[in-house]
């Protein structure tokens, strides 16, 4: 499988309801990928946002060396 060296994604950050003074306010976030699969993924904390993010580039980090690996 070919990779992209190239990634575009939207970043959506948004809070639900009204935050009261001494409150942390609680962020949403979404992410959609615009240039080759154009998905869609929701978060409900940062947390989330960049464990996804880890796994991804991760992932394609670790397909990719796999494939240099193979064809030497």
């Amino acid at each position: 499988m070919k990779q992209h060296a190239y990634r575009a994604y939207v970043l959506r950050c948004w809070q639900n309801g009204k935050v009261e003074r001494g409150q942390t306010p609680h962020w949403h976030f979404s992410l959609e990928e615009i240039l080759h699969e154009r998905r869609r993924q929701g978060f409900d904390d940062l947390e989330a946002l960049i464990e996804f993010l880890r796994a991804e580039f991760g992932a394609k980090r670790e397909e990719a060396n796999r494939e240099d690996n193979t064809a030497l």
